[in-house]
């Protein structure tokens, strides 16, 4: 039987899927902002992500600014 795979132990209802868009939105942009104080481990660490999702998320704002962190659904 395959083993579930978990980054770290979390309250479910504090994961990235259980948000609105806007509270999507807003965590993005936080932890754009904590990347570029910090560094992307330790964003990813906090945020409890991959740090490849830190990097597209900063790679996009840098592209794009505020705007590029807006959902399309």
């Amino acid at each position: 039987m395959p083993t579930e795979f978990k980054l770290y132990d979390v309250d479910e209802s504090e994961l990235y899927k259980n948000k609105s868009k806007e509270e999507k939105e807003s965590m993005l942009y936080d932890m754009v902002q904590t990347a570029l104080k910090r560094g992307i481990k330790p964003t990813a660490r906090q945020f409890n992500t991959y740090p490849g999702t830190v990097r597209k998320w900063l790679k996009k704002y840098q592209e794009g600014g505020i705007d590029a962190l807006k959902l399309k659904r």
